[in-house]
C-alpha cells in the first residue's frame, strides 16, 4: 500500500500497525523456537536424536502423529518446526536454532560497510515507504517546530538510514536523485508547501542545505541513526536492552 497522498495521522496509524505486527512476529517466532530447542534436547537426552539425523523424515512422521492424535501438541510441533526452519537448523548442531536472527551490525549505529545490495523499484517503494513513517516519528520525537531546512535535513536522513536498515545500496547519483524526490514528496505529503505554486528554484536551495550543510548534519545524522533503530526493530525485533 502506497502512503503518498495520506494524511500525517494515517503515516502514525500505519507506523504503529507495522510495528505491532512485526513484534508480534518476532515474539511467535522466538517462542516457536525455543520449544522447538526443548524438544531437540528431549531427543538429545533420550538418546534418540541419531535416528532423527539420519532419518530427517521422521520429524514429519511425528509432526503428523501429534496432529492426528494430540491436536494441540500437533499444532505446536508444526508451529515451532515452521519458526525453526527459517534458522536453517543444522544436524551438526543437533538442530538446535538460535533464538532471534543474528545481525553482526549494532542496530544503534548505520554500519558504514555491509554487503549492501542494488535495490529493485519495490525494494525501493518499501524504503520510501517506511522512510516516511520514521520520518514523521523523528520529527514528533524532536518536540519542536523544524523550518524547511531543518524538515528536509531529517527527511534525508530517514531516508538514508532506513535505505542502510534494508542492506541496499545507491550510487552517488541514485542517492541525490532519490532523496531529493523523497524530500519533495515529504514536504508535499505533511502538507509543508504547495506542489502547484512552489517555486522550484527554492526546492532545489532546500534540497541541497538539506544533502551538504554541515549545520544540518547533526539532524541528518540523528535521523539516520532513529530510522534505522525503527525499521531494525520492524525487521528483527526489538534489541535486548543491556
Amino acid at each position: 500500500m502506497s502512503l503518498n497522498n495520506k494524511s500525517p495521522d494515517h503515516h502514525v496509524a500505519y507506523g504503529a500497525a507495522t510495528e505491532g505486527f512485526a513484534a508480534a512476529s518476532t515474539s511467535l517466532g522466538v517462542i516457536g523456537r525455543y520449544w522447538w530447542n526443548l524438544q531437540m534436547q528431549l531427543l538429545v537426552a533420550t538418546g534418540t536424536m541419531r535416528f532423527f539425523r539420519v532419518y530427517w523424515w521422521l520429524f514429519l512422521v511425528v509432526g503428523f502423529l501429534l496432529l492426528a492424535f494430540i491436536m494441540p501438541l500437533g499444532v505446536a510441533f508444526v508451529v515451532s518446526a515452521f519458526c525453526a526452519g527459517a534458522m536453517n537448523p543444522k544436524a551438526e548442531d543437533n538442530f538446535i536454532v538460535p533464538l532471534r536472527h543474528e545481525d553482526n551490525a549494532p542496530m544503534g549505529e548505520p554500519a558504514a560497510t555491509e554487503p549492501d545490495e542494488a535495490p529493485q523499484s519495490d525494494d525501493l517503494g518499501h524504503v520510501q515507504d517506511a522512510a516516511a513513517i520514521h520520518h514523521l516519528g523523528y520529527l514528533k520525537a524532536m518536540k519542536r517546530e523544524v523550518d524547511d531546512k531543518e524538515f528536509a535535513a531529517a527527511a534525508l536522513g530517514a531516508f538514508d538510514g532506513t535505505l542502510q536498515a534494508c542492506r541496499l545500496r545507491l550510487s552517488d547519483l541514485e542517492m541525490h536523485t532519490n532523496g531529493a524526490a523523497f524530500i519533495l514528496a515529504q514536504l508535499t505529503n505533511l502538507e509543508r508547501i504547495d506542489i502547484d505554486s512552489v517555486d522550484p528554484d527554492w526546492i532545489a536551495e532546500v534540497t541541497d542545505e538539506a544533502m551538504t550543510s554541515s549545520a544540518l548534519e547533526a539532524i541528518r545524522d540523528e535521523a539516520g541513526r532513529f530510522a534505522y533503530m525503527a525499521e531494525g526493530a520492524m525487521r528483527f525485533g526489538p534489541t535486548p536492552s543491556s
